[in-house]
C-alpha cells in the first residue's frame, strides 16, 4: 500500500483504489453519499450511468440502485451516478440493478420495452473495445 501511495503522490485531485474492477468498500449510514463515496463514483462511473446519456460526473447525482427506502443503507457497491432527469426516471417505472461486473443496468418500464437491460458505455470507451475483442473468433 505504501508503494501505491508513493507512486500516486504526484497525482492531482484524488486517489481511488479498486479491488479488481470493484471499488473498495465505502459504507455510510446516512441517505446522502459521503464525499469519499462521491469521489469513488466519479472515478468509477465517470458520468451518468443511464444508457444514451453523456452527462459528466460533475453534472450527476448519486443514485441508490436499490431504493434507500428499502435498505436504509448507502453502500458504495449499491450506488451509481445519474444526472438529475435520469435520476427521476425511477419515479416513472424505470429500475436499476448491478450486474456481476458491478456495472449499473437500467431497465425501462414494461410498457416501453421488454428488452434486455442496458448499460451506458459512453464514459468507458475501453470497455466497448474489450467487448468487441471478445466477439472475435480465436
Amino acid at each position: 500500500m505504501s508503494d501505491l501511495i508513493r507512486m500516486a503522490s504526484n497525482a492531482h485531485h484524488y486517489l481511488a483504489l479498486f479491488d479488481g474492477a470493484k471499488p473498495l468498500a465505502l459504507y455510510h449510514t446516512k441517505r446522502l453519499a459521503s464525499p469519499a463515496q462521491r469521489i469513488m463514483l466519479y472515478a468509477k462511473d465517470r458520468g451518468c450511468s443511464r444508457p444514451g446519456c453523456d452527462a459528466p460526473a460533475y453534472h450527476s447525482e448519486v443514485h441508490h440502485v436499490t431504493p434507500w427506502t428499502t435498505t436504509h443503507r448507502t453502500d458504495i457497491n449499491d450506488l451509481t451516478l445519474a444526472c438529475g432527469p435520469d435520476n427521476r426516471l425511477v419515479e416513472k417505472g424505470w429500475k436499476t440493478r448491478k450486474n456481476a461486473h458491478g456495472d449499473t443496468e437500467w431497465l425501462p418500464p414494461p410498457h416501453l420495452d421488454h428488452g434486455q437491460p442496458r448499460i451506458n458505455r459512453y464514459h468507458h470507451p475501453a470497455k466497448i473495445l474489450c467487448e468487441q475483442d471478445d466477439d472475435e473468433p480465436h
